[in-house]
Parts: structure tokens; sequence; C-alpha cells
């Protein structure tokens, strides 16, 4: 090689992936772009979605959740829904923005600073009972008013905020020292101690008085709460609370937005990934475990006092473990530490099971989901192609041997129950008499198949991938089309299990390069 080619490749410009970059290890940079390169049709969605202006898509969202209590009681609309109820719509939408402000305080515990906190729920409910004594009669049974407190909305939210969060304050204090399961266990036990105490404080003995206290009323709760009143409008229908609720989460998720991108967020995220790293390069990592602590406390606070004032009640039964588990549930589906991901978990496990409640809505989702799922994960292939159409000629083939070889097996009759696709589907099914309880076992056995297909990478994986969704096919119309509650469950919860299998980082999480 010539001096003069080695100078000309001397002065070459060297490129932004080719440079060297003081303190970052380059084979991860590596690793961590070819993870976030997206393909197939749900990459190619999120690329264009992402290439939207931030300002511009919140303001798509905020749009669309504006309008939708409007348009969705057209009349329209309801008979498409086959719905009679409207406000059973607008009751589902402020359910899903009541778990939206839940959901974002357990990201900043969990999701921001990495701390597994069992006992969320609690502030929930304290901030629910907070409301009750502050905005009912119930403290006048107590002797110690006459009439109650009602204290005005705009006194009583900020105060139930600041004694939860100092709460929570007292909890992460208390637990200072714990991490991973030692802390989960205490905060479980918290959590575990309020529900008790909810439930069983109704005869308290006190010495200055010859009477017992009921403290919580019990199972029955606390009634008859007042509702949320500012600057003179008092909030009374669902719609209003809705719209309440709508603004308490914008405003929230703009705080939490904020903080997550100020040093505070930057440093609880240091303190997720190393806790001993972040205490040696200096972070005071006491405080911010007690910042995340009571911040978290204060938002679920907030979120129970504001709904105990719309349900115009608390009960002890609200604040319990599958309260927990749901929540939990919502965000790492949407993805642990993501704000989006975080209401768009709420969005499926409060809205989606409430739409399930509709045969002809969730056969809509049944089906459509199944195609959506495999063009996700296949492409506009021709493995796609061959998949579908394998499962659809397969189960023709099936049924003609069924009717050859045993033709008492297809001598059932299947459920009515659905619309024109769920009829055509059912004679497409090999229906034995006994189809109820092979339909229990398909669904097992469907379940034990999809956890297989995603595991292996061997070619008989596309076969055995025909059969489960055969097997769920047929779960579908003879048993679960007429159980919507029991559909629900198990929709959901499948659909949890292969996706976190195949997707860990959840719906819109980031993906992780972890260094071994």
């Amino acid at each position: 090689m010539s001096l003069g080619h080695e100078r000309q490749i001397k002065q070459q410009p060297v490129t932004e992936e080719e440079e060297v970059r003081i303190g970052v290890d380059e084979w991860v940079a590596q690793v961590d772009r070819r993870r976030q390169q997206r393909s197939g049709p749900w990459g190619q969605f999120m690329r264009r979605w992402e290439a939207i202006p931030a300002s511009w898509r919140v303001a798509l969202v905020a749009l669309l959740l504006l309008t939708a209590p409007l348009v969705v009681q057209s009349p329209p609309v309801l008979d498409a829904l086959n719905l009679t109820d409207a406000d059973f719509i607008v009751r589902t939408g402020a359910t899903f923005l009541i778990f939206s402000l839940l959901a974002v305080g357990l990201t900043v515990v969990v999701g921001y600073a990495g701390l597994l906190d069992l006992g969320y729920v609690a502030f929930y409910g304290i901030g629910g009972y907070a409301y009750a004594y502050l905005a009912s009669d119930f403290v006048a049974t107590l002797g110690i008013t006459e009439n109650g407190i009602h204290l005005p909305s705009l006194i009583a939210l900020p105060i139930i905020i600041v004694i939860t969060a100092f709460v929570g304050w007292l909890l992460g204090f208390a637990s200072i020292r714990l991490s991973g399961d030692y802390l989960a266990i205490v905060t479980l036990g918290f959590g575990l101690l309020f529900v008790q105490l909810a439930m069983t404080l109704t005869r308290v003995d006190v010495f200055w008085l010859d009477r017992s206290l009921d403290l919580t009323r019990g199972p029955n709760g606390i009634n008859r709460l007042d509702d949320l009143s500012f600057f003179g409008f008092q909030l009374e229908s669902t719609l209003a609370y809705y719209y309440f609720f709508l603004l308490l989460v914008g405003l929230i998720v703009l705080i939490v937005y904020r903080l997550n991108h100020s040093r505070i967020g930057r440093a609880w995220r240091a303190l997720r990934e190393d806790e001993l790293a972040t205490e040696v390069m200096g972070m005071p990592v006491r405080r911010l475990k007690l910042t995340a602590f009571a911040m978290g406390a204060g938002i679920a606070a907030l979120a129970g006092a504001s709904q105990a004032a719309w349900q115009g009640n608390v009960v002890p039964t609200r604040y319990n473990a599958l309260a927990l588990i749901d929540l939990y549930a919502m965000i790492v589906l949407g993805g642990t530490g993501s704000l989006p991901g975080a209401l768009l978990g709420a969005f499926i496990f409060t809205v989606l099971p409430e739409v399930l409640r509709s045969v002809q809505i969730a056969s809509i989702f049944f089906y459509g989901g199944l195609v959506l799922g495999l063009l996700l994960w296949l492409g506009l292939s021709r493995r796609f192609l061959v998949v579908l159409g394998g499962l659809v000629a397969g189960g023709l083939v099936f049924k003609v041997i069924a009717d050859v070889l045993w033709p008492g097996l297809d001598a059932g009759v299947a459920p009515t129950e659905g619309m024109v696709l769920n009829r055509l589907v059912q004679e497409w099914l090999v229906l034995p008499a006994n189809f109820e309880l092979v339909g229990n076992i398909a669904i097992g056995l469907a379940v034990l198949l999809l956890l297989l297909v995603t595991v292996t990478t061997r070619r008989w994986r596309w076969p055995m991938l025909g059969v489960a969704l055969y097997l769920l096919i047929f779960a579908w119309e003879t048993r679960l089309v007429v159980e919507p509650a029991v559909t629900r469950i198990l929709i959901i919860g499948t659909t949890l299990v292969v996706l976190m299998i195949v997707r860990p980082e959840g719906l819109l999480g980031k993906p992780r390069v972890t260094v071994v």
C-alpha cells in the first residue's frame, strides 16, 4: 500500500457509528441499536407513529378522550354496540381514568425508582377513607362533631394527598434498608394489614368513652359521601366526573413526565439499574427512595379520594390484593417505566373486559385478534398465508375424516349465540356431543401448545401453532362464547402469558441489553 493511499484513508471522514465515544461500551451500543430496529407491520406502525411530533400525538389522544363520551352516546353507536345504557360507557371510561392515575403512580415507584412496592393499593384505600372522614356525616357518629365534617374539595384533596404522602414516606423510612424480595414482603404486609383493619375496626374501645367506636363500618363501608365541588360547581353526573378525572390524568402525567426528564428522574433510573453504583456516584439514595414512595402514595391517594367521591362510598374489598394484581399487570403489559404503556395497560384491563361482555363484539375482537396477531408475528409473508390457509384447510379435512371414520363424533349442537361468523365457524368445527367438557380440555391444551410454539425454533412449530389455533377456536365457540366472564379472564390471561414470553419488555417498553 502506497503512502499516498494511506493518507487518503486517513483523510476519510469518520462516521458517527465509527467514532469512538469515551465511556461507552461500543459492543453494548451496537447490540442496543440492533434491538431497537423494528421490522414487520408493527415495527412500521411504531416508526411512523413516533415520527409524528410528540405534541401532536398528545393532542390526538386528548382529542379522542375528550370526544369519546359524546360519540359513544349517540344512538347509532349504541345500536351498533347493542347497548341501551349510554351512561355505562361513560362509567367505563371514568374507571379507566382512575386506574390510569393509579398506574402512573405505580410507574413512579416501580418503573422509575425500581422499588417493588406491594402495599401500593393501601395508599389508594387511605385516600378513599380519608375523604370519607373529611367529606361526610360519618364523623358525627363518632361523637367528634355534631354534623360531621364537610370540607370543601379544594381543601380536602390537598390535605389527603399530603397526609398519605407522609404515610408513604414513613413506610419508605421503615424499609429504607430493604430491597428486592424483602421490600416486597414488608410492603405486602402493610397492604394486607390495611385491608384487615378496614374490615375489623368496628368495635374499638377508648379510655375516655364508655362505648365502642365503629371506625370503618367493616365490610359495609362508609356511604353517602359528598360530591366534589369547585368554585361553586358541584360534580354530580358521571360525565362531569369523567372530564374531571381526565383533567387529573393530564396534570399528573405532565408532572411525572417533566419529573422523569429532570435530575431526580435520571437519578431514579440510576437507582433502578444499580443501587450500589448510584450511591458510589454520590447520589442521595435514601432521599430518592423516600421521594418515590411519597410521590406514588400521593398520586394513589388522589385517585382513591376522587373515586370515593364519584362512587359515594368506600368499601374494603375495593383495595384488596386483586386490585394490586390488576395494577401490576397493567404496567407490566404496557411496559414497565413507560408512561404511555401505563395508560395503555389501564385501558386494556378496564375497557376491554367491558367490551367483551357483548358476544358479537367479543367475536370480532377474538377472530380479528387472531389474524392480527399472526400478521404482526409473521408479517405479510408466505408463512402467514400457509399457517392461515393450513388452519382453514386442516379444519375441513379433519371434519371430513371425522364424518367418515367416526360418524357419531360430530353429533353436538353448538350454541346459537353470536353472529353469522360464529355460525359459519361452528359448521367448520367438529363438535362432539359432550363439547362442554372437551372445550374445557381444549383451553388448557391450546395454552400449552402456544407456550411451546413461543419457545421452540423447530419447523414443526408451525403445525403445532395451527393445532393450537384450532383448539382456541373450538373452545371459543363451544364454551367461551356463552360465558363472557370466563371469556374475559382467559383471553386477557392468555395474551399476557404469550406476550411476556415473546415481548418481555411489554407493549410500549424499551428493550434492555444485559451484559453477562
